[in-house]
């Protein structure tokens, strides 16, 4: 464990606002919340060599037809910029981007450190996946025209760093596009939307001010950014999240389970529960107002040469 300051400002903190497993959430002037006592980069890797995410490797395998959902969605505003090309995504999970991206046209290769999900990603869908951090040599020094990542920096040890190391990655006139939260921007008084914050996976919290300076800091210039409302999502989770646990603590089954039992078709059930997750996230979420309150930002950023 270490102590730091802001990785934007270079200066200290002591407004604590989340503490969650014994790890605290400071907040700096700038709006950027990060751990500090932060875990060392050796025991965050072992978090996800060692499957001890707070999000498990099967849960990321799992639930494909929704994570194909956002994926088409994202794709389909990346594809307004690039339509083919070798695209690369940081943080792989199941492997659902990457199998859309191929299928839009790109050549897809991930990164993705738990080895169950990278295998899965390897022997199952046949893409390039490697269970290293980013460098210069990965893929034998290959160069990408898209790097991609969703939810993955708030994981980050280094933001800074690894956006210079996806600068050195990308080809001339290349691109990211990332999807992450807004906490940095939101009042105080929504975080009790959240059922969990998961540190100490999540190191740095981020708000829409603090995305410009690590973009420029780093070599970019964001093109586009995609904003959606998700407090009517996280209303959704946080009453699921309450029912759940009254009926664990009552041995009752759970409204999904008495679902399933009940309709032969429970596949075709889930889904369209999961098509109602996604049009509440990105169809609902895009119309809502957005100052100040949860957000999920598609963001679109060109390298600069």
């Amino acid at each position: 464990m270490e102590e730091i300051k802001c990785i934007l400002c270079n200066t200290d903190s002591s407004k604590i606002v989340i503490q969650e497993n014994g790890y605290c959430g400071k907040q700096c002037s700038c709006s950027l919340i990060f751990i500090s006592p932060r875990p060392r980069i050796e025991e965050i890797i072992d978090i996800y060599g060692h499957g001890q995410a707070n999000i498990s490797a099967e849960s990321h395998i799992g639930g494909s037809f929704l994570k194909r959902l956002y994926a088409k969605h994202t794709l389909r505003i990346l594809k307004k910029f690039i339509k083919k090309g070798n695209l690369l995504e940081i943080g792989s999970g199941g492997g659902y981007f990457l199998d859309e991206a191929r299928k839009a046209g790109f050549e897809p290769h991930g990164i993705e450190l738990n080895p169950v999900q990278a295998n899965y990603i390897t022997n199952n869908l046949k893409i390039a996946c490697d269970q290293k951090p980013l460098s210069s040599n990965s893929f034998d020094n290959k160069m990408f025209d898209v790097i991609y990542h969703s939810d993955v920096i708030s994981h980050f040890h280094d933001p800074i760093a690894e956006f210079r190391t996806m600068y050195k990655k990308l080809n001339p006139n290349g691109l990211i596009i990332f999807e992450t939260g807004n906490i940095g921007d939101i009042d105080s008084k929504y975080y009790k939307l959240f059922t969990r914050f998961q540190y100490p996976d999540h190191l740095f919290f981020f708000g829409e001010q603090n995305l410009e300076q690590l973009l420029a800091l780093t070599g970019f210039t964001i093109t586009k950014i995609s904003r959606y409302s998700i407090i009517l999502q996280l209303f959704w989770l946080r009453f699921l999240h309450t029912i759940r646990k009254s009926t664990s603590s009552n041995n009752i089954q759970s409204p999904n389970s008495k679902i399933e039992k009940k309709y032969s078709f429970k596949k075709i059930i889930k889904n369209i529960y999961y098509l109602f997750l996604y049009c509440l996230r990105y169809i609902v979420g895009w119309i809502l107002p957005k100052y100040k309150r949860p957000q999920t930002l598609i963001v679109v950023a060109h390298k600069i040469i």
